[in-house]
């Protein structure tokens, strides 16, 4: 591996425990190895960084997605169903979304990585949404749109409570509450 992956490899794990604020190039270093000048030989600033780290757990998160809604049994629901109740450690929070409230995102470059994941999430589940809808197994009474910002809502909204609450289980009971309601919008 590059000193470059290197530094990346540790930005992207002490934004993902700190945030952003946090991250020191002073952890980086001592995280990656990496000296002053390597440092700021690949990287001129710390929004440089944290922008080429974002990128790129951006792009991890959209292919472990994609390969999970791929891998999933069963109907378009059935994946929906799998993605809300896959396992999650609700105490370590979404890698991206547990930096949507820093200031630091005002900043374009740091928060289009954000927009880029949450966005993908939205159109693969319209997608499933409307599949399902066209198979039968939805009824047409809802928004593909809006029932797919609320299901990415209750699982980002299911991080917040869970390490608010110290509780990992809060964020599987609001996956299972998304399935409950869910399950009420499906054709009896």
């Amino acid at each position: 591996m590059s000193k470059r992956e290197d530094i990346l490899n540790a930005a992207k794990a002490l934004l993902w425990e700190r945030g952003y604020e946090a991250m020191s190039p002073r952890a980086v270093m001592d995280l990656s190895g990496a000296g002053q000048g390597s440092l700021y030989h690949h990287f001129r600033t710390k929004q440089d960084l944290a922008a080429a780290a974002l990128e790129q757990v951006a792009a991890e998160l959209i292919a472990d997605f994609d390969a999970f809604l791929d891998r999933a049994p069963g109907s378009a629901l059935d994946k929906i169903r799998a993605w809300l109740l896959r396992p999650r450690d609700g105490l370590s929070g979404c890698r991206l979304g547990r930096l949507a409230n820093e200031t630091a995102l005002d900043d374009e470059r740091l928060r289009a990585p954000l927009c880029l994941y949450f966005g993908h999430v939205q159109r693969r589940l319209e997608e499933l949404l409307a599949e399902a809808a066209a198979d039968g197994l939805l009824s047409d009474s809802f928004n593909e749109k809006e029932l797919a910002a609320a299901l990415i809502a209750v699982i980002q909204g299911g991080y917040v409570l869970s390490r608010a609450w110290r509780d990992a289980r809060l964020l599987s009971q609001a996956a299972a509450g998304a399935c409950a309601m869910l399950e009420q919008t499906a054709q009896g």
